[in-house]
């Protein structure tokens, strides 16, 4: 920017005094968002005794900075409304470069928690598939359409944190993915829990063994998968031969609960 910040700091406190003079401020900023006020409403909104406010005004009408309009009701004059509007125009450019820097945390706030929700599980799963969302996974385990899943994948394209890209399937074709853009991995890499599952390797095996990309849902096929194959071995315990598919059975018992339950610690 072609202006020096803190210069206008020190004209601005020059004029007002930030550190003794806020009830001041407080009155330019009361009438500037609610328009003319009497002393009254300014002593009610700002919270302060109408003599306090009384004295304040006089010496802002002193500093041109507020005018009488009529009885007890008072505006800013062109002055006054000039230097909020310097102010405002101040905060907006410096607050700029951090917003800039802090852009894609912005996007996960929670001012719209479905929306939060939503780009927390996309990012997390394209973490987990290397960077690729899996579109018809995502929108199984979660519970909801591809027609509103694709709703939230080109609500975040137009954010940038996402992008359609071509890739070859395993025939050998050429489709379109959607995959993570380097602002989208910058987001993900400032969510500690995002950062925690992206190098949890546990989680990693378990999801990849189970085709999931949450690990609620591999449990969910693990447990499935024991409850109806443990009945079947049990029945057929008497067959030759069924003790070496009941031994492998026990193994991968053992080897995913102890896989689900690492990748749970690595992920706290």
């Amino acid at each position: 920017m072609a202006y020096n910040v803190f210069d206008i700091l020190k004209e601005l406190d020059s004029i007002v005094d930030f550190a003794r003079a806020k009830l001041q401020w407080d009155i330019l900023f009361f009438i500037g968002s609610k328009g003319p006020s009497s002393v009254s409403e300014i002593a009610d909104g700002t919270g302060n005794s109408k003599k306090a406010v009384a004295d304040a005004i006089r010496k802002l009408i002193d500093k041109e900075l507020v005018v009488k309009v009529k009885y007890d009701v008072y505006d800013l004059s062109d002055n006054g409304k000039q230097l909020l509007s310097r102010l405002n125009e101040l905060m907006k450019n410096t607050v700029l470069t951090q917003e800039k820097a802090n852009d894609d945390l912005s996007l996960l706030s929670t001012d719209n928690p479905v929306q939060y929700y939503y780009l927390l599980e996309l990012l997390k799963a394209a973490l987990l598939n290397n960077g690729i969302l899996p579109i018809d996974r995502v929108s199984k385990e979660l519970g909801i359409s591809r027609q509103t899943l694709k709703y939230y994948i080109d609500l975040f394209s137009n954010k940038k944190i996402f992008k359609k890209v071509n890739k070859k399937n395993l025939l050998g074709k050429v489709v379109q993915v959607y995959a993570l853009t380097n602002d989208g991995r910058k987001i993900a890499y400032k969510v500690p829990n995002l950062v925690k599952i992206r190098n949890n390797l546990f989680l990693k095996i378990l999801l990849r063994m189970t085709f999931s990309v949450r690990y609620e849902s591999a449990l969910m096929k693990l447990m499935i998968l024991f409850a109806l194959t443990s009945p079947v071995i049990i029945y057929y315990k008497h067959l030759t031969g069924i003790y070496i598919i009941a031994i492998l059975w026990l193994y991968i018992l053992v080897f995913t609960s102890l896989l689900s339950i690492f990748a749970y610690l690595a992920m706290r």
